[in-house]
């Protein structure tokens, strides 16, 4: 059963709000904004009421927490069994990696758990997910989905009073993005959080793959597999452009003259097939030659490796996909996606609030590279001005032309130890030159020709596999005019 949700899209339940020279609570982009300015061992506290769960047999609170600024050697967190400031509970963590849980009576603090470290804890600035369970005697606390502790509840539910709400000590500012409380017959994505802490991990976990720039890496290395890419020939030009601009900026800041800040991160938008990863792979290793990221790594992800199945996971998603990538770069290709027109209420914006404040907060240490079809992405960059303040170098790529779509499969031959006669060259420039002049938004182009490829060896192989033992390495490797007997001008 669902007790209490709150994801402060409207403030229904009238939390306090105001701005004072102590204090500013306030709900602002779907959160509530708490920022406690004075800096002491001090605390405020805002609480709402509902239900009273403490003395159920079982409950579980989940909320998401995000501290934007402030000390990182104190503590934020949440407060239950509130009766006044000087009787409550309290599950708070700290920039600095630690966690403590505290009770107080009449003022007077009994700590179950005083500043324990904790690894899942995103330092610093950073989102972290808190969970409180009860099971019968027993009160688990978890950060992160990972448990970390485990308490009798006769200590950790001695309590006064029936609200609960946030708390604050030092000079802290944080979000509070959701906060849900149920008891196990809620809905399954809620029950999902109550499963093992093995299982759960991955649940707030992004999906990823990622490449490593090699080891010998130089800028001549770059720059030459730059010019060796068919095609893109803007790109390059653009590409090169940036290179010789971070030049001389990197010499001006060693020179002590003013330097102009750039953000290094870039859209690439163009059809599918078009080597846009190449191309952001490409961006990692340059940035890493240039002296602005230490590793040029690239960690690549799309929509399903960073969208959660409830609020507050997404977030989660994000942040571990962000830290995956600092460093280096973060490619989300068909980014678009996180932005659709018909469902306004989509998780894929929560994706992009932490995303624009990631690319903000270390734009020194991280470029985000975001990538898609040209329509999609000119209507995404357009729909958030977050996006469009952050990402200034738009890099167009164009439809590969008939004779760059012969030059990748003749790689493609190349790569994979394999030639071809004439025959097959003027059927592979007349089925090119079709697909080009009727090619759509969504031809394939690269991955057109690899498909291309890929069956003409199979047509190949057939031809061939009964007189193996006949052919020498000349003709076992050769391509025909017959083995793409299956293509028509059309395609396939």
């Amino acid at each position: 059963m669902l007790i209490f949700e709150e994801h402060f899209q409207e403030n229904c339940r009238k939390w306090v709000t105001r701005d004072d020279v102590d204090c500013r609570l306030a709900l602002i982009d779907n959160c509530y904004l708490f920022d406690h300015k004075r800096a002491s061992d001090t605390y405020w506290l805002t609480w709402n009421s509902t239900d009273f769960f403490y003395d159920r047999k079982e409950f579980h609170i989940h909320l998401v927490l995000e501290k934007c600024g402030g000390v990182d050697s104190f503590g934020y967190g949440f407060a239950w069994g509130l009766l006044d400031t000087s009787n409550f509970l309290e599950f708070i963590l700290s920039g600095n990696g630690l966690y403590r849980i505290t009770q107080y009576k009449d003022g007077v603090s009994t700590h179950f758990v005083n500043w324990k470290k904790c690894e899942q804890i995103q330092l610093g600035n950073g989102i972290n997910l808190l969970e409180i369970r009860k099971v019968g005697s027993f009160v688990d606390f978890y950060i992160n989905s990972i448990l970390v502790e485990t308490l009798p509840s006769e200590n950790v539910m001695d309590v006064l009073g029936k609200s609960f709400g946030f708390v604050i000590h030092d000079k802290i500012k944080m979000k509070v993005h959701n906060l849900i409380i149920s008891t196990p017959d809620v809905e399954k994505s809620i029950q999902d959080l109550n499963k093992d802490a093995k299982d759960l991990k991955p649940e707030t976990k992004a999906t990823f793959v990622e490449y490593q720039p090699p080891d010998d890496d130089t800028l001549e290395k770059i720059t030459g597999d730059l010019n060796a890419l068919i095609g893109h020939e803007k790109t390059k030009f653009q590409l090169l452009s940036l290179t010789n601009f971070l030049k001389v900026q990197t010499e001006r800041k060693q020179r002590g003259l003013t330097i102009v800040e750039t953000s290094l991160h870039l859209m690439l938008y163009g059809p599918p097939g078009t080597g846009k990863t190449t191309i952001a792979r490409l961006v990692g290793r340059l940035y890493k030659q240039l002296g602005f990221l230490e590793r040029g790594h690239v960690v690549e992800t799309d929509r399903a490796g960073i969208i959660g199945g409830y609020i507050g996971q997404t977030a989660l998603r994000v942040e571990n996909a962000v830290q995956q990538a600092l460093g280096g770069v973060l490619f989300i290709d068909e980014a678009y996606s996180l932005a659709p027109d018909d469902t306004p209420n989509d998780f894929g914006k929560e994706a992009l609030q932490v995303l624009l404040k990631r690319m903000e907060d270390k734009r020194q240490h991280l470029a985000v590279v975001v990538a898609g079809y040209a329509d999609e992405m000119e209507k995404f960059i357009e729909s958030n001005p977050g996006l469009k303040s952050r990402i200034n170098r738009l890099l167009y790529i164009d439809h590969y032309k008939p004779d760059e779509l012969l030059s990748i499969f003749k790689k493609f031959c190349v790569d994979n130890g394999y030639s071809l006669d004439l025959s097959a060259y003027i059927v592979l420039q007349r089925v090119f030159a079709s697909v080009y002049e009727k090619r759509t938004k969504n031809f394939g182009n690269g991955r057109f020709v690899r498909t291309l490829f890929e069956r003409a060896i199979a047509q190949q192989a057939n031809r061939i596999v009964y007189q193996l033992e006949k052919l020498d390495n000349s003709a076992i490797s050769l391509i025909t005019g017959e083995d793409l007997s299956f293509v028509d001008v059309d395609g396939f």
